[in-house]
């Protein structure tokens, strides 16, 4: 439909329609005329394969050259006569899921253009605070991130869109096929662990369902930096535990390590586990009475042991 046709029927509806006539044509085309006209692909991260199916294309499919942002995509071609296959290149300077002009030029000619949702791949710091909000929706529902991971088993934790349902995926090849593993909550703050080998890891979050919003992801492998940290204590002990907060910075020097240092107690263990504000360690000092690190260990990952989430969280025996 073209974009004055368009027009025309918009001024149509708000200048020609009876006068008890109800709203609701005009709020549905408002939000027609509203949603982005790009196309998703089903990946469009760099080093993504991702292919272009278009009717207008049929002709056009061989010898062609494909600029997505600017920038020229590599491993082009085609796989019938109206659908293109290309590599996602690096667009500099986008940081955000964003749409980007797509040309494909034949013979240093322009034959085909449309708009094509590009999403960026960011480097993502496991064990710190990140004050990053990702959008997110139905339409546009991924984002991507790759995390460097070492031999262990690392807890994933989204939070801040009790409104909607987020999946979270790893892959540990460029194309590798997404593994879903923290798919357990309809609304809210969704979390697991997964055990992961040294190197990069590629992580996919998926909009499942609800509304559209933001929401910020934190990785931990060990106990966190902390934005917040408080002691807990007993009756007739000077201390007992102490909680580090990750939540989304800055670091506070005030940590558990700095509170708990006039002490100078033997830390027996830290428990690290999600929840709907983000990741927390608990701290174990064995001068507190949690000398018995099996005992800790059991109170970490087995209910009614005094965390939270205890089937997703991870214990470090330090």
């Amino acid at each position: 439909m073209k974009p004055v046709f368009l027009i025309t029927i918009f001024l149509c509806l708000f200048t020609c329609k009876k006068k008890d006539s109800s709203n609701t044509d005009e709020i549905l085309l408002g939000l027609f005329l509203l949603q982005p006209t790009d196309l998703i692909l089903e990946l469009g991260y760099p080093g993504s394969q991702n292919q272009i199916k278009n009717s207008d294309l049929v002709g056009k499919t061989s010898g062609i050259t494909v600029k997505v942002g600017g920038v020229t995509a590599t491993n082009v071609s085609a796989v019938s006569s109206d659908t293109i296959q290309f590599t996602m290149p690096t667009i500099p300077g986008v940081s955000e899921n964003a749409a980007v002009d797509f040309v494909v030029e034949k013979d240093g000619a322009s034959v085909y253009t449309t708009k094509v949702r590009y999403r960026p791949l960011l480097s993502w710091s496991i064990n710190e605070p990140h004050a990053i909000y990702r959008p997110i929706d139905g339409r546009d529902n991924k984002s991507f991130f790759q995390i460097t991971a070492t031999t262990a088993t690392h807890v994933f934790n989204t939070f801040g869109h009790d409104l909607f349902d987020l999946d979270i995926y790893y892959f540990t090849s460029l194309n590798g096929t997404p593994i879903p593993f923290a798919n357990k909550r309809r609304n809210g703050a969704e979390f697991n662990r997964v055990a992961l080998n040294a190197g990069t890891v590629y992580v996919m979050v998926q909009h499942i369902s609800g509304f559209g919003g933001s929401y910020n992801l934190q990785i931990a492998n060990s106990g966190v930096a902390a934005s917040s940290s408080a002691k807990l204590t007993y009756s007739g002990w000077t201390f007992n535990l102490c909680y580090d907060s990750m939540g989304t910075g800055p670091i506070t020097a005030n940590n558990c390590d700095t509170q708990m240092a006039v002490y100078n107690p033997t830390r027996n263990g830290r428990c690290t586990y999600p929840g709907d504000q983000g990741l927390t360690t608990r701290n174990y000092y064995a001068e507190g009475g949690y000398a018995n690190q099996t005992t800790n260990q059991n109170g970490c990952l087995n209910p009614g042991g005094g965390s939270s989430n205890e089937a997703e969280a991870i214990f470090i025996a330090d």
